[in-house]
């Protein structure tokens, strides 16, 4: 009868089974029945699967509760267990024979655990991935979500081939969590200065979603058609031109483009005009005031440098963003000191992507990541000068002067993607990273619209 529930509860993993009664109607047989429990209860549970299927299921049938999954949507895998039947001359030899058996499961198994703030943002198509992953790959895959303030965890049960794979495809799922995230915030900023509209046939103005917005503005951004989608319908549009095309048709649509820009956060009044240009690199004049700004703060350290130019980058989306993300800094902080002029050191094959994009962290690594995989920014500099603004065939260097939004900054480490929790819940991060919290020399960002580039300076 014991070996009948036994056998029950392992190969049926009951969820909802809270207590078995056995009736024995035969007095004498009772103390048999007792002993044998006994018995049971004291013996080690030998015919576990490799992922510890059973485990604990007699100590739970004599005492103590099951392991409960670790969230109900994430559905909980069984595998058929490996039974091995032991034959020998001797009991010596069995017992031998099974702890041998035992020592290389425990070898081939493996156990990993993945923290990240963005498995809070899985969604059930997400777990759906995670459940086809684990029946795929034969390893168990169990969420805790903890407390509030603790970050969710993903457990990985299997054997240690199975489970370093499993890992590499659940951080691939987080990423693409991360990057949907991220692209939703730059949606939702951009779509706070911009309105992309399309007329229909009737003559209405109706707006794009954010998303479709995004995709129009980078594209003008760049000067290049893209191709979007209209009542489920594909167009090549052409945001220069404002107009939409109808694949392999001859339907031609208007598009509009409204500018949201807040009146009380204007463009900088020395920027020259923009006539609806995007971005425009404007030369600094040598002897203007505006120029001996920048030398000053070039020079404040006693570094010396032969300056070609300066060159004012004005890209009225970036400032707009970046100024929306400050305001937003100065009301979650409580306060308005968040933003420091910084170096950046720079090749002059990504200046054109940093004028036009901002800087972009996913360069993150190519001049080292000690402190953070995210844009580095020097307060020396003569740091970002020397060590990594690299000369181009002629021998000239490129440095950015940049406005960065520091806010609320803690010490980083090697590996970081995101600033660590500021006041142990997960949604309530620091803004940046910095090498010494005391008397720092570089920050670390990993937004990219933390930062504009503000002047160009190009020198040997």
């Amino acid at each position: 009868m014991v070996d009948a529930v036994v056998d029950f509860v392992r190969k049926k993993t009951p969820q909802f089974v809270q207590r078995v009664k056995i009736l024995i109607f035969q007095t004498e047989m009772i103390t048999d029945f007792h002993n044998s429990m006994k018995k049971r209860q004291g013996e080690e549970v030998q015919e576990k699967s490799l992922y510890g299927k059973v485990k604990d299921t007699i100590t739970s049938f004599f005492g103590g509760e099951p392991e409960r999954p670790a969230d109900v949507r994430l559905q909980k895998e069984e595998f058929e267990p490996a039974v091995f039947q032991l034959c020998a001359e001797n009991q010596q030899t069995v017992d031998e024979a099974k702890k041998k058996i035992n020592q290389l499961i425990v070898a081939e198994q493996a156990r990993r655990t993945i923290t990240d703030p963005y498995i809070r943002q899985l969604s059930q198509a997400h777990m759906d991935e995670l459940n086809q992953l684990q029946r795929r790959l034969t390893v168990r895959i169990s969420l805790e979500r903890g407390q509030e303030e603790d970050e969710t965890k993903i457990h990985l049960e299997g054997l240690t081939r199975d489970v370093a794979s499993a890992e590499g495809e659940v951080r691939d799922i987080i990423r693409k969590v991360e990057r949907s995230e991220a692209l939703k915030t730059k949606a939702t900023l951009v779509s706070g200065l911009v309105e992309w509209q399309y007329r229909d046939q009737k003559g209405n103005i109706v707006p794009f979603d954010m998303y479709m917005n995004l995709r129009l503005e980078e594209a003008l951004e760049k000067k290049q058609p893209v191709k979007i989608k209209i009542n489920n319908r594909d167009f090549d549009a052409d945001p220069e031109k404002r107009k939409a095309v109808l694949v392999n048709g001859m339907t031609n649509v208007e598009l509009l483009r409204k500018n949201l820009k807040e009146p009380e956060n204007p463009l900088p009044p020395h920027w020259d005009d923009m006539k609806d240009e995007i971005m425009k690199l404007v030369p600094v004049a040598a002897g203007s005031q505006e120029h001996a700004a920048v030398m000053a703060n070039v020079t404040q350290s006693g570094f010396s440098i032969t300056v070609i130019s300066i060159d004012r980058v004005q890209n009225s989306c970036l400032w707009q963003s970046f100024q929306l993300l400050k305001k937003q800094m100065e009301l979650k902080n409580k306060h308005n000191n968040n933003e420091k002029v910084l170096f950046h050191g720079t090749s002059a094959d990504s200046t054109d992507q940093i004028n036009t994009k901002g800087f972009n962290r996913s360069y993150a690594g190519k001049n080292g990541a000690m402190f953070g995989n995210g844009s580095y920014f020097a307060v020396d500099p003569a740091y970002s000068a020397q060590n990594y603004a690299q000369p181009d065939n002629q021998g000239h260097k490129r440095m950015y002067q940049a406005r960065v939004l520091v806010g609320d900054y803690t010490q980083g480490s090697s590996g970081m993607i995101i600033p660590p929790s500021k006041s142990g819940q997960s949604a309530d991060l620091y803004d940046s990273v910095t090498d010494n919290t005391s008397s720092p020399t570089m920050f670390v960002v990993f937004n990219d619209m933390q930062a504009y580039p503000e002047y160009l300076i190009t020198f040997t």
